[in-house]
């Protein structure tokens, strides 16, 4: 059976397509030369078979009409396409051993078109039915010869034998560096375009990203009372947190990253900054956030840690999990809670972050003697950030 081709392989599809309609311009060609060559005298030729050879060769042109009239950028690579074409080669192996009979054996030249048919062979079918042909084509020269009843002299049916060999290999081997370069071809411009498409992506999130950070600087700026050092401080930590998650994305292929790494590296971060020695725990699963919801996501996370490490006491716990459609993702800390939690730029930027930029809900609230701050956004919304960039 002939090789699947793999989808971004259309360089090699296209080879052999060129092959095949080569092969039927070689076709009308070899038909024309058995043509004019049965009709010149050849004193080693048999007489005889002259009608014999016509009939074979009007055949042949029969045929190769009908091949040519098929829709060959439908058929090849597929099941029935790959059916016609083993089908094509065993006639044309055929057809060179009954010229070769029919012309006396040894004595005829017909054999020569087999180096033609072996090129279409190496690069039409798979390994197994390629060697196979191959046999058939030795075997059914040295038949064609032992048939036609004149016994050549030893030294030259092995040298011919030798170089039909030869050519199989030479066949084999220079249709396996074409099917590799193409398929090398292939791969180089899947990997150009791919690289294309992360490049575009990654402009897009920049450019969502500085418009974000503009955005923050706007808002930090206006608060009342705000101070140059504190708006750099809140701000560096708010762009600390867009800066892990392309950390993350600029370590995987794809758009979808972890979003525990990103976690762990902001906590680590302010625990660094705010924490006087508080611990910052991290507790999480697997689950995985489109680029832009998982920048949304960090920012969030930044927030309600800033606030628990600046407001609230003792150690400090970030849980998440993916739960049915839901991101379930919780801050606590050991403190009473602030005394109005709906307070605070870092508090409506939560707000507008996870109820208005991802479609989900925020619930605060005492729990066992410590503050808890709790978010679910649905999993479903997570090109919501994308859509509201690009309006």
């Amino acid at each position: 059976m002939a090789p699947t081709l793999a989808p971004e392989a259309a360089p090699l599809q296209t080879f052999r397509l060129r092959m095949v309609r080569l092969a039927i311009l070689l076709g009308w060609a070899s038909v024309a030369v058995v043509f004019a060559g049965s009709m010149l005298p050849s004193p080693l030729r048999p007489m005889s078979s002259q009608q014999a050879v016509w009939i074979l060769a009007g055949a042949a042109a029969a045929a190769n009409g009908v091949l040519a009239l098929l829709p060959w950028d439908r058929l090849v690579g597929r099941r029935p396409g790959e059916a016609v074409l083993t089908v094509w080669g065993t006639a044309l192996v055929l057809l060179v051993a009954a010229l070769t009979f029919l012309e006396g054996g040894w004595t005829s030249d017909s054999y020569l078109l087999y180096f033609l048919v072996l090129p279409f062979v190496a690069t039409t079918e798979g390994r197994r039915r390629q060697f196979a042909l191959y046999a058939l084509a030795l075997g059914g020269y040295a038949l064609a010869v032992w048939l036609a009843g004149s016994r050549p002299p030893i030294g030259i049916l092995v040298v011919r034998l030798g170089v039909l060999l030869g050519a199989c290999g030479v066949a084999t081997v220079l249709a396996q560096i074409v099917t590799e370069t193409a398929l090398s071809r292939a791969r180089a411009e899947h990997k150009a375009r791919m690289e294309r498409i992360l490049a575009d992506e990654a402009h897009h999130r920049i450019k969502n990203n500085l418009q974000l950070v503009a955005d923050l600087l706007t808002m930090e700026a206006g608060k009342a009372g705000s101070q140059l050092g504190v708006v750099v401080d809140e701000t560096l930590s708010r762009i600390q947190s867009v800066a892990a998650v392309h950390q993350s994305l600029a370590h995987r292929a794809v758009g979808r990253i972890g979003l525990r790494p990103v976690i762990e590296r902001i906590a680590t971060l302010l625990a660094d900054r705010l924490g006087a020695g508080r611990a910052v725990t991290v507790r999480g699963d697997d689950t995985e956030l489109e680029g832009d919801c998982a920048t949304w996501t960090a920012l969030v996370v930044n927030e309600l840690v800033t606030n628990a490490l600046r407001h609230g006491q003792g150690a400090v716990t970030v849980e998440f999990a993916r739960q049915g459609g839901l991101l379930e993702l919780c801050v606590t800390d050991e403190g009473p809670g602030p005394a109005d939690a709906s307070n605070g730029l870092g508090f409506a930027l939560i707000h507008r972050l996870v109820e208005d930029g991802m479609g989900g809900h925020v619930a605060t609230g005492a729990e066992d003697g410590g503050w808890r701050v709790q978010i679910s956004v649905p999993l479903d919304a997570e090109e919501a950030p994308r859509a509201r960039a690009d309006r």
